[in-house]
């Protein structure tokens, strides 16, 4: 009995490969397998996933829910946040839910020091636009960094209040950690009398974020990076037809 070997991708590659002269199907079988490490190499820096964050899956009805636990969430390792839904009692929070039901908040300050809380992932995401809001404090000065790899290439300051979220566009790309923490400032009023300390918390909901698959490189590639690959691939293809035609004229 015959077994027949499953036709794999580099197999079609050859077989759309015309025969080098002087090689024939070893020539074809090599010029398959760079084709192949090229379509590889560039399907690998393509974007996994974009799309809207807006923590609407999570079941908070009773009670809020820490996203430490969930992590990975969304493609994403978080640290210091917590999912939440409406609650009578509480409107800078219910304020800050753009899509219902749930929105997100950050874990604010402990006596007074603010806390960071982060959102990761090893083979990098941009992040474009999130909705903003405050859980109690009006004014409440609100930092986001960038970070690719540990080192801070994107910083951006903003200003939140209770009354609604505000959209903000960011523009951080191609970053692998995002921190976010708030300041109170002298321009901090407290509206619902929630005190000094413990009470900085920033809401956050529909984040647009884009998820990659491949890890940030060290160095920032020029921009015709992918051209001249591209350029590479077609001249792998089209070099044997090319000679061919020169030696029959």
């Amino acid at each position: 009995m015959r077994v027949t070997r499953p036709v794999t991708l580099e197999d079609q590659i050859c077989d759309i490969l015309p025969e080098s002269a002087g090689g024939g199907g070893s020539v074809k079988r090599s010029n398959s397998a760079l084709l192949f490490a090229l379509i590889i190499s560039i399907s690998a820096s393509v974007p996994m996933h974009a799309g809207i964050i807006n923590f609407d899956d999570i079941d908070a009805s009773l009670g809020d829910i820490p996203l430490d636990g969930l992590s990975p969430y969304q493609g994403l390792t978080w640290a210091n946040f917590s999912a939440y839904t409406s609650v009578p009692g509480f409107p800078g929070f219910n304020n800050g839910i753009v899509s219902s039901p749930n929105a997100a908040y950050t874990a604010g300050d402990a006596f007074g020091s603010p806390i960071i809380s982060t959102i990761t992932r090893a083979t990098g995401f941009d992040f474009t636009s999130a909705y903003l809001g405050s859980g109690w404090y009006d004014g409440l000065s609100v930092t986001l960094n960038g970070l690719t790899n540990g080192v801070q290439d994107f910083t951006q300051t903003v200003t939140v209040n209770t009354e609604a979220p505000q959209l903000f566009t960011f523009d951080f790309t191609g970053i692998t950690e995002l921190d976010i923490f708030s300041t109170v400032t002298t321009s901090t009023t407290d509206p619902y009398g929630c005190g000094p300390s413990g009470c900085s918390q920033v809401t956050l909901d529909d984040l647009n974020v884009t998820l990659l698959n491949n890890p940030p490189p060290s160095t920032v590639p020029e921009p015709g990076t992918l051209s001249l690959l591209c350029l590479a691939l077609f001249a792998l293809v089209a070099s044997p037809r090319l000679r061919r035609s020169f030696r029959r004229t």
